[in-house]
């Protein structure tokens, strides 16, 4: 459901509760809005009429941040649906848009990864993807990280021969085949091995990951013994292998004794106005790994309705659900929720809070996890304040630098000339703040201080006309004329009280290995942290980041315009027939590369554009040269 299709009706709110009574008694959605228009708080409603008047009525023990809520509120919104289920998601549509500070929202929600094996083809690979589509093939997950994923997958491919290799069998042959030499495939593209055979190790490895572990190693040993009896001794030698893969990884993983299918168990602790929630990922009863967050959650909010908001957040993005998602507290929407999860992936989900037995230890364990990962948070939250004081005392600063902004600038030979900006808060990257910039007051020869002047310029002046939050130390990645450009930036805007400071290499006599030091405005001598202290690891990692930051958007950049100029300048080389090209061959050196026949086979491509190609690429490069040499040419008759 898209919300930016629908006008909601809506009243203005004062002492007046008359419109209370003109309000429906269907399910819906309300909104509060203060009087700049900013969404404060998004709440659904099986009868509107009922549910915003509670938010009005003088009960006692209602939540102080209702009240608060309320008194900053101008306006109410409502959105009348046909169903209680149509009314979450468009709640969800909207929490995610518009992140109302009153509701709870889930900040650290990540696209974690999923593997996939393409069952749909007649030899299946297994990959990597961020998300499940609805194409046919087996996906499995989420794994806690990516490393952790090419590890089981390398497992799969190396015990159960499922070929590496990308793409199609066509264009493969065992001979030139690297993983056939070494034994990890069988050849299927050569005829090898046949369908079933492989079909059958696809099998095995579907129960391998579906934690059938003892029938998989049973029927194993079975084959074993009929290849040894065969005097197959070779064959009964690679199912030896595959059966001590089996059992040597078994034996290093966590076991549960679940019954129930795939499973995601929720564990959460709050303390103050935190909460932290832990979510076990179980599938075919093997806990395959688990993911911490953090949500702001008001004192006075229900635990049943902090877990229901983070439930419908989390769920809102995923195209994968398991058979159960079970969850520490009661939530008066649960069995809504498993409406819409049901709805979603188009099989039965159930979701609800267990009170005994396995599941219910399993919530506990995930519940108590959340309660040492929050230790842990406060514990590193406290070594970062007392870093940020660190660095405070070091620069003379006035104000603890909570919040720190760093930023650089990249070139090549005065090319593609662009800046970066990136943000810490506490010590930790938010990548909300993260700010790309391409370089206006420099045309073509490279000037790092005009440069790094103009962004930081336009940072400030941006948080100034915006009313952001300024920040509390402006890092500088350069030296004193990098920092003399930033700290002109400022004073131009009037900010010259922002605390500002640059990180450099210290190239000196007395230390020839050049290791980085700090420089204040006004100040003609460096400072020198210690090496290996926390204030000056910390500033290192931020002035690394930005580094990192501001190098990838120039190569974006410098790739683009490669692109650009190469195949955007061939006549009657549309934008349609370019893409074709670049899916094809990958990028413009694998263009140049393809003879010409190759090139013939993509759609659009007539010996016409091919005779284009040549000409106007043919004289720019080498490679080009090398590729045109290589290539027969045609001609049109």
């Amino acid at each position: 459901m898209n919300d930016s299709v629908i006008s909601p009706s809506s009243v203005s709110l004062g002492e007046d509760r008359s419109f209370l009574k003109s309000l429906p008694e269907r399910p819906g959605i309300y909104i509060f809005r203060n009087r700049a228009g900013d969404v404060l708080y998004v709440g659904k409603a099986l009868r509107l009429r009922s549910r915003v008047r509670s938010y009005f009525a003088k009960r006692a023990g209602r939540g102080p941040w209702i009240q608060k809520m309320v008194e900053e509120s101008s306006t109410l919104e409502h959105i009348v649906t046909a169903n209680e289920i149509e009314a979450l998601i468009l709640e969800s549509n909207y929490v995610k848009k518009h992140k109302p500070r009153h509701n709870v929202l889930l900040r650290d929600d990540k696209h974690f990864p999923y593997m996939k094996l393409s069952t749909s083809e007649d030899y299946p690979r297994l990959s990597i993807v961020r998300r499940p589509a609805g194409d046919g093939d087996s996906y499995l997950g989420p794994f806690p990280s990516a490393s952790s994923l090419r590890r089981t997958i390398r497992f799969l491919q190396k015990t159960f021969h499922i070929r590496p290799c990308t793409g199609g069998l066509e264009d493969k042959t065992a001979k030139r085949c690297i993983y056939f030499q070494m034994g990890q495939c069988l050849g299927p593209c050569d005829d090898y091995q046949s369908r079933e055979s492989y079909r059958s190790g696809v099998d095995d490895a579907l129960d391998f990951l579906k934690g059938k572990n003892r029938e998989l190693v049973r029927r194993l040993k079975k084959q074993m013994q009929v290849h040894s009896e065969d005097l197959q001794y070779e064959a009964a030698a690679k199912v030896r292998d595959q059966i001590r893969g089996i059992e040597h990884v078994t034996e290093r993983q966590t076991m549960l004794s679940v019954k129930g299918g795939d499973q995601d168990v929720l564990g959460c602790h709050r303390e103050e106005e935190k909460a932290t929630f832990r979510l076990f990922f179980i599938r075919g009863g093997r806990l395959l790994g688990d993911q911490g967050f953090h949500v702001a959650a008001r004192e006075g909010v229900p635990d049943g309705e902090v877990v229901s908001a983070f439930v419908k957040q989390y769920y809102a993005g995923k195209t994968f659900f398991p058979d159960e998602v079970l969850l520490p507290s009661v939530v008066g929407d649960a069995s809504l929720i498993g409406e819409w999860l049901s709805e979603k992936r188009g099989k039965k989900v159930s979701v609800f809070h267990p009170r005994r037995g396995n599941k219910r230890r399993l919530v506990e364990m995930a519940s108590e996890n959340a309660s040492h990962a929050q230790e842990q948070e406060k514990a590193q939250l406290g070594k970062e304040q007392q870093t940020l004081e660190e660095i405070r005392q070091a620069l003379g600063l006035e104000e603890l630098p909570v919040r720190i902004e760093a930023f650089d600038v990249s070139n090549l030979q005065g090319s593609n000339i662009v800046g970066a900006s990136v943000m810490f808060q506490e010590g930790r990257p938010l990548k909300d703040g993260y700010r790309r910039y391409k370089i206006k007051s420099v045309a073509e020869s490279p000037d790092d201080y005009s440069s790094m002047r103009e962004i930081v310029f336009r940072r400030l002046e941006r948080l100034v006309n915006e009313g952001g939050e300024m920040p509390d130390l402006l890092l500088i990645d350069g030296g004193k004329g990098q920092l003399s450009s930033a700290a002109s930036a400022l004073e131009e805007l009037g900010l010259a009280d922002v605390a500002l400071c640059a990180i450099a290499k210290g190239r000196s006599s007395e230390n020839p290995e050049a290791q980085d030091v700090i420089f204040l405005p006004g100040q003609s001598d460096p400072i020198r942290l210690q090496e290996g202290s926390a204030p000056k690891l910390m500033l290192q990692k931020i002035r690394d980041e930005v580094h990192r930051f501001v190098l990838t958007f120039h190569r974006t950049r410098r790739r683009r315009t490669t692109l650009k100029s190469g195949l955007d300048d061939v006549p009657g080389l549309g934008p349609k027939r370019r893409r074709a090209l670049l899916r094809t061959f990958g990028s413009l050196r694998g263009v140049l590369e393809a003879d010409d026949l190759k090139l013939l086979e993509v759609e659009g491509i007539t010996p016409k554009l091919v005779a284009a190609l040549r000409e106007k690429l043919g004289g720019e490069s080498a490679l080009a040269e090398g590729a045109g040499k290589g290539a027969s040419r045609i001609s049109e008759s």
